[in-house]
């Protein structure tokens, strides 16, 4: 009879991780895939400013063109829900490449065509892999690295849109759809070597092959059996049935059902903090607040301002946690959106007051304000430049927490026994509340004007800190069995 050697008496070749493996696995998921969910998010910002200079094109039309790929993500979170429990995560992430390959093709043979061009960002919306690509990173990763893995995936959407940005500004739409409709086929050709999330596999009864999809992960050195033991447990007692009707059973359960209601609840918080629509008709957005210079400037900055801002989120995400991070970051998008319905305000009142734009009623100058044209000057000049500041500031703060952090509990709050379900589930309501943020954002603007619509959404990054603070729990330092346990077991 042999004792069992525990962790503690077990050599260090044994239980030291090399992490080679896993980076590289992260590096094609995140580096690569997870990229083409920001070129779809940012390609109606760079394409309807050059549609309108090429043809005649109406709000209706701009707002259906910029919020369509959501309609997609809405069906495409569900069935990569469905896909990811069943297939896989890795072989899901392959399938949606081929409707990503589909609607940058068809949008950039559609001439113009807005039909075909709608038709194509329902496409692209179905291609998006936000929820599966995030599971992935999670699952693969062990406790040290799972936190930047997790931030790893917003980073890589902030890098899609700023390529996005970037290249519409030099090139015609149609080469930007050329450009990034081959990255997916990228990314089918990248994916057929790397392994299975070991917890799928375990989920699925497939011990031996979740072993050595660890080994590899983890190093040949490294003894897979604690791991493997903490997965088995936390698979709980529903066993290892992934029917679809077993998996919704499986919500009567706190452990399965408290971490999804506090998932959609930050998810719906995130949206409606309005990053999407500035995300979505960026370019526009300066134009409108009285950006002066070429607008695709300031837009191609809070591109990599909002990269720079996740950078720096998954730098701290190690030193100060999930929650605070979070709350903070809601909390400065607050007052940066509260500073930018302000300031637009008061330029809109500076304006008129100094006969500064065209308008039908009378106006007559103030002489002693005329005398001291060095501070109108020094007002207007701030007027023109502080909007820009405001939305490149409160996109920093947005990367920094709240579009980073929600996406990490994605892949590590429900356990992997619902886990496909509950992020197709969570990224679809995410994606209905996407869609009503971009589709109402300019009818927004026209309705309560800018000052109320950024004050809306300064009210609710408010609300979202107050949430944070109160409900969502922290998750660093806890290994991922740990965590898919906190509100009990299955």
């Amino acid at each position: 009879m042999t004792n069992k050697v525990g962790p503690s008496e077990r050599p260090a070749a044994m239980t030291k991780v090399d992490p080679k493996n896993q980076f590289l696995a992260a590096a094609v998921v995140s580096g690569v895939a997870t990229v083409t969910i920001g070129t779809v998010l940012g390609f109606s910002a760079i394409l309807l400013p050059q549609l309108e200079q090429e043809q005649e094109i109406s709000k209706d039309e701009k707002s259906w063109v910029a919020s369509l790929s959501n309609i997609g993500q809405l069906f495409g979170a569900i069935i990569t829900g469905m896909l990811s429990s069943k297939l896989g995560r890795r072989y899901t992430i392959m399938i949606l490449c081929l409707p990503l390959i589909a609607g940058w093709t068809l949008i950039g043979l559609s001439e113009g065509n807005v039909l075909y061009i709608c038709i194509g960002r329902i496409l692209q919306g179905l291609g998006v892999m936000s929820s599966v690509s995030q599971v992935y990173l999670v699952e693969i990763a062990d406790t040290e690295r799972r936190g930047i893995f997790g931030a790893s995936g917003a980073m890589s959407v902030s890098v899609g849109i700023t390529l996005v940005y970037c290249l519409g500004a030099v090139l015609h739409w149609k080469l930007v759809c050329l450009v990034c409709g081959l990255i997916p086929v990228v990314v089918l050709v990248l994916m057929v070597p790397l392994p299975e999330t070991p917890p799928w596999l375990i989920l699925n009864g497939r011990r031996e092959d979740a072993e050595k999809s660890l080994s590899w992960l983890r190093g040949n050195n490294y003894d897979t059996s604690d791991e493997i033991d903490g997965l088995l447990a936390a698979q709980g007692r529903s066993g290892g049935d992934t029917s679809l009707i077993e998996t919704l059973k499986t919500f009567r359960f706190p452990g399965a059902h408290k971490p999804l209601l506090i998932l959609i609840s930050v998810f719906i918080f995130q949206q409606l903090t309005g990053t999407y629509a500035v995300i979505f008709y960026a370019v526009n957005l300066f134009k409108d607040i009285g950006v002066s210079t070429n607008p695709y400037v300031p837009a191609i900055l809070t591109g990599c301002i909002r990269l720079l801002g996740t950078l720096i989120g998954t730098v701290l995400l190690k030193k100060f946690g999930r929650k605070p991070l979070m709350a903070g970051s809601a909390l400065l998008m607050a007052v940066f959106m509260a500073s930018l319905a302000a300031t637009v305000h008061f330029k809109e009142d500076f304006l008129l007051r100094h006969c500064l734009v065209n308008t039908t009623q009378n106006c007559t100058v103030n002489t002693d304000l005329a005398e001291s044209s060095g501070n109108l000057d020094k007002l207007r000049m701030f007027y023109d430049i502080y909007p820009a500041f405001a939305v490149v500031l409160y996109m920093l703060a947005f990367g920094v927490g709240v579009g980073t952090v929600p996406w990490l509990f994605l892949g590590e709050l429900c356990p992997s026994k619902v886990k496909g379900v509950a992020s197709g589930i969570t990224v679809f309501i995410a994606f209905i509340t996407i869609f009503g943020v971009v589709k109402s954002f300019p009818f927004m603007i026209a309705l309560i004007m800018p000052v109320g619509t950024y004050g809306f959404y300064a009210v609710v990054c408010l609300l979202m800190t107050v949430f944070t603070i109160g409900c969502v729990p922290e998750t660093r330092g806890l290994s991922l069995a740990e965590i898919q346990t906190l509100y009990g077991t299955l």
